[in-house]
This record gives C-alpha cells, structure tokens and sequence, in this order.
C-alpha cells in the first residue's frame, strides 16, 4: 500500500483521507454529494473556504470530532451545534493530539500576509500508517518534516507567490524532506490556476524532488 492510496479527493484546501475504516478530512470545502461521513476534520483557519459550516453540514455526525483554532472552535457551537468534548484546539508548538479514530496530529506554523503567526497552522497528521504534511495556507514550508506526503499549497495568488521557484527552494535547502510532493490549493476556486500543479511538478522534477499530481 502507498500513502496516497488513502487520499479520496482533494478539492482547492481540502483533502479526505480513509483507512476503510475512519474517514478524515482537512479544510472541507467543495464536496462532492457522495462526500463519506467524518470521523475527524481539521480546520486550519477560519477563511470562507477553509471554514465553511454548509460543506460541514453534508459530512458531520454527532460523533464526529474537530481539531482547529480557538476561534473556529469558538464558532462551532453555533454553527453545527457542536459540543466541546467534541473539539480539540490545535496550535503549533502545542503537544501532539491522539483522536479517537486512531490519527495523531500535530499543528505547524503557517504563515504569510494574508495568514498572520497565530491565526491558523499546517497539518502533520498520522493515519493509517502514513504521515501526511498539509501545510496549510503558507508562504513558507515547516523545516525538516518526516513525512510520505507533503501536500503544498501553490495557488501564487494567496499563498506561496512564485511557487515554482520558492517550493523546490525551500525543499532543497532541507536536510529531511518529504517522500512525495502534492501540490493543492489550486485550480477550480482560483481562477488562472489550474496548471499551477502540473507547473510545480516539472519545477520539483527538475530539482530531483519526487512529485504527484493528485488524481495521478
């Protein structure tokens, strides 16, 4: 079995993962109408297509738990009718977390101009026997993450201008880097974009650093 045999979709910022027996998401957002039941969603920060309590509603059960910021965990309450026991607050430098469908995870710095320090975080998750770096909207990559799957952002609009350039440069100068690149955070929701990955692609390939297009 490889890592991305678990990934289900990526759309824009979110992407669903599944061991056939728990199902994951991160930053749901243009879900499809046979979107599987969450047993756990992380949502790293509390922009529109990142946060958005209308795709929650399609895939939220009351069994399901939150992992996110303070103030999207503030929200969720009031939004989805959610409880506390049900959300964990994620922070970067915090501890790692245990879930009860058997991931782990742990939140890294995401930042740029747009996405201030502190106001939401990148992704190392645990599951299903793979580690899985969703970096989140970021400018800037977390250094020197033991991962099979990096999934980065390269919108160039929002997050990570010049992505082309600035990705297999951040790479490169790591002296641990990720088994496989995912580029996301492109195409449908930011118009212009939708060669970016293809674009990334070539850029990681020609600097030796393996890349996947997802679906490949």
């Amino acid at each position: 079995m490889e890592a991305l045999s678990l990934v289900r979709f990526i759309h824009h910022g979110c992407v669903c993962f599944s061991d056939g027996k728990s199902v994951v998401y991160a930053d749901p957002f243009l879900l499809p109408k046979d979107a599987p039941a969450a047993d756990l969603v992380f949502i790293t920060h509390n922009h529109s297509d990142h946060y958005s309590p209308k795709n929650l509603k399609k895939i939220c059960t009351p069994q399901t738990h939150f992992a996110t910021t303070a103030e999207v965990a503030a929200l969720l309450p009031r939004d989805l009718n959610v409880s506390d026991q049900q959300i964990t607050i994620l922070k970067p430098g915090a501890p790692r977390a245990d879930f009860p469908c058997g991931a782990s995870a742990e939140a890294v710095p995401a930042v740029n101009k747009n996405h201030p320090a502190g106001f939401g975080f990148g992704i190392v998750l645990t599951f299903g026997g793979f580690t899985y770096y969703i970096s989140g909207d970021t400018d800037t990559l977390a250094p020197n993450i033991p991962c099979d799957v990096l999934f980065v952002v390269c919108d160039g609009i929002w997050n990570m201008p010049h992505y082309a350039k600035v990705v297999p440069a951040q790479l490169s100068a790591m002296r641990t880097r990720p088994a496989l690149v995912v580029p996301y955070h492109y195409g449908s929701y930011a118009p212009g974009t939708g060669r970016n990955g293809r674009k990334l692609c070539d850029a990681l390939a020609a600097a030796g650093i393996p890349c996947r297009e997802f679906p490949a």
